[in-house]
């Protein structure tokens, strides 16, 4: 890789970094109920569809972030190494929670889908 080519992908990596920033500067500043993350993507889509397209290094630091997701998930593993011992005491309720609201969500996608599909016209036909 060129110096030239490492500076693009410096400034892109930067790019991110800083509407990341800027959105939680905004969420923060706004007390607004929304993470600043969110807010960030938001700021780089508005810019880029202001643009008019994703230049190619923005598209390969994204690409390589993407590629390399998991590595993100590490320190969220590592915080609940620390919390273990809270989570070993608290496991019955946690997985009952995980269990039930599992179980809510997918009755109310079931039921959403199943009056959407009413309210179109395209349920199917309940008859044998």
């Amino acid at each position: 890789m060129t110096a030239r080519g490492f500076l693009l992908y410096a400034l892109s990596f930067l790019l991110l970094v800083a509407c990341n920033l800027a959105g939680g500067f905004i969420a923060a500043a706004l007390h607004l109920p929304v993470p600043g993350t969110v807010l960030g993507i938001l700021i780089l889509l508005v810019g880029l569809a202001a643009y008019g397209r994703v230049p190619q290094p923005i598209r390969r630091m994204a690409e390589f972030l993407l590629y390399h997701l998991n590595l993100f998930y590490i320190p969220a593993g590592v915080g609940v190494m620390a919390y273990a011992a809270l989570v070993r005491q608290d496991l019955l309720p946690i997985v009952a929670a995980l269990i039930g609201g599992t179980c809510l969500a997918l009755v109310a996608g079931a039921l959403a889908f199943h009056w959407t599909a009413k309210l179109t016209g395209n349920a199917p036909d309940d008859r044998p």
